[in-house]
């Protein structure tokens, strides 16, 4: 199969302060994929972020204000290849990705994710339990939860599959959800290869206020139902102590137990204010 060139999107905000593998991200994404244009969707950065962009060729920088909703938007709006990628600022792609993907490509295919193994520690601690309780191993585990919400982090997408696509703007996270759905409402199939994947530095926040939006979201596109809320809620303690148990990892039983308390908490304000 011939090997084709794809422009790749990339959202930036701050990422040289926020993501300390930056700049290894970006040689991994020039190392396993064939780029025509690096698109970069950049939310103002004030560090370094584009002094370390520069060391790189065919980079193109557009800066807008916005949320990923409207960064991944305006992002396939500049696509011009048949194929092209969505990457995050936070992962290396395994070797020989490009490769492995361009297997997959498809009449029927409209999108190829590659998993992620989370590489934060405190991220990673929490997942343990879930081998446990679901009896899956870390693939699996992420096949059901792309299924659930989609995925952007290492993604290519067939332009023809969201070249219509209006991503709803208050989508600040669900983006990768929206956009999963909507290539398969247009008849193309999303594809998880086991032997795809990328190293995922992910440093989620489990605030109040980040998770207020999460709440809403999901309550809003019925993402979630009140009763997996409650649910979760219920088993926050049992779990988080297993966690514990499991790991010694304070940080990951905290977030678990803020991600858990913060999403219930945002639910009963709704139902008491509707």
């Amino acid at each position: 199969m011939k090997v084709l060139k794809v422009d790749v999107v990339l959202i930036t905000k701050n990422s040289a302060t926020h993501t300390p593998i930056f700049e290894k991200c970006l040689r991994s994404v020039y190392r396993e994929v064939p780029i025509k244009r690096l698109i970069v969707v950049d939310d103002f950065s004030t560090d370094d972020t584009l002094k370390i962009l520069e060391k790189f060729p065919k980079v193109e920088v557009h800066q807008i204000k916005g949320n990923r909703a409207v960064a991944r938007q305006y992002g396939i709006k500049q696509v011009k290849t048949d194929w092209f990628m969505f990457v995050d600022d936070d992962v290396i792609l395994c070797k020989d990705w490009f490769k492995i993907a361009q297997k997959y490509m498809f009449p029927e295919v409209g999108l190829i994710w590659g998993w992620d193994r989370v590489s934060n520690p405190h991220a990673r601690n929490r997942m343990k339990i879930m081998y446990y309780l679901r009896k899956m191993d870390e693939y699996q585990l992420m096949l059901r939860n792309f299924e659930r919400r989609g995925g952007t982090h290492d993604t290519l997408i067939r332009r023809e599959a969201v070249k219509d696509i209006q991503i709803p703007p208050d989508l600040h996270v669900y983006e990768d959800w929206y956009i999963k759905t909507y290539v398969e409402k247009k008849g193309f199939k999303c594809v998880v290869p086991p032997e795809l994947w990328c190293l995922h530095y992910l440093n989620p926040k489990y605030d109040l206020k980040n998770m207020a939006v999460i709440a809403e979201l999901e309550r809003k596109y019925k993402l979630r139902s009140s009763f997996e809320v409650l649910r979760n809620f219920a088993l926050a303690l049992p779990k988080c102590l297993a966690i514990l148990l499991i790991s010694g990892d304070l940080q990951a039983c905290r977030d678990q137990w803020k991600m858990y308390a913060y999403t219930f908490l945002w639910r009963c304000l709704y139902a008491r204010r509707g």
